[in-house]
């Protein structure tokens, strides 16, 4: 994960965000700085500064210092102006509209990008590779992406299970056990049955993972994994769901092009043997 988006999501004290301007505002500066000198320079003192190492997860200064310098090209990128709710006005000619919705998918993709943790990611392509069963639950929008991430697995001879009713879902989940892996996929976790069955599913020892945006709810204490949805759209004042989709859509992409490459030389020969034309 990107360590500004990681920084968005701490308690930050007073003090803390007093240190963040600065180091933020100072990112090649303090490459050659000690901890007294950033201390001296931010007027915070040096163990604010590895208060805040702490809390990100860092090895050290060295490390903390490397993160901010380096990802704040990612970062800037985000912070051009899209409007991800209206992306387009009244009075825009198609070509404006184009390249207003290009925008929106390369901010959406970016922005999706920088907050995946990567550890945490191989580890969820691991529990895919090593899943008796794969099971995707995802909210009704969201049930098409879902359905193209399981023609993909089909198409290499692995296949996944995708309910969007709440009573099918609500039955598979509870016929999983240890060894499977479940997907569940809510933008704004707020659909009332799902925590329900991922309780079940904690209770049979099933490895969760949830797809949602960066707003904590209880749903992200229950689960094993965690990934994130680009989070700018509001959920319900928009045009569509342009980018929480094309956020979504890369998700699956990627598990299922970082699950494929496990085993690139096989998949590709079970493809071309059991391709078949659809009309």
């Amino acid at each position: 994960m990107n360590i500004y988006d990681k920084l968005e999501q701490l308690s930050l004290t007073e003090s803390e965000k007093t240190l963040i301007d600065y180091v933020i505002e100072h990112s090649e500066d303090i490459m050659n700085m000690s901890a007294s000198d950033i201390s001296k320079n931010s007027y915070v003192s040096v163990s604010t500064i590895y208060r805040i190492i702490d809390k990100l997860e860092l090895s050290g200064l060295q490390a903390f210092k490397s993160h901010i310098h380096f990802d704040r090209e990612r970062y800037q990128k985000e912070l051009v102006s899209v409007d991800y709710n209206y992306p387009f006005r009244i009075n825009n000619t198609n070509h404006e509209i184009m390249t207003k919705m290009l925008n929106l998918y390369d901010q959406t993709l970016h922005s999706t990008l920088n907050l995946v943790n990567l550890d945490e990611f191989g580890k969820i392509v691991q529990k895919m590779y090593d899943a008796n069963v794969i099971a995707l639950f995802p909210s009704i929008g969201n049930f098409f992406m879902a359905e193209c991430f399981r023609q993909n697995m089909l198409e290499i001879g692995k296949d996944v299970i995708v309910e969007k009713q709440i009573f099918y879902q609500t039955k598979v989940a509870e016929t999983l056990k240890k060894g499977d892996l479940a997907i569940v996929i809510s933008y704004a976790n707020r659909t009332p049955h799902v925590e329900d069955f991922i309780r079940v599913m904690n209770k049979n020892q099933v490895t969760t993972v949830l797809i949602s945006s960066t707003k904590e709810s209880e749903l992200s204490k229950l689960v094993d994994y965690h990934l994130y949805f680009a989070s700018y759209e509001d959920s319900e004042e928009k045009i569509a769901s342009f980018s929480s989709r094309a956020s979504l859509q890369f998700l699956l992409d990627c598990l299922y092009a970082c699950y494929f490459n496990r085993d690139y030389e096989k998949n590709i020969n079970y493809r071309i043997e059991h391709y078949i034309e659809l009309s």
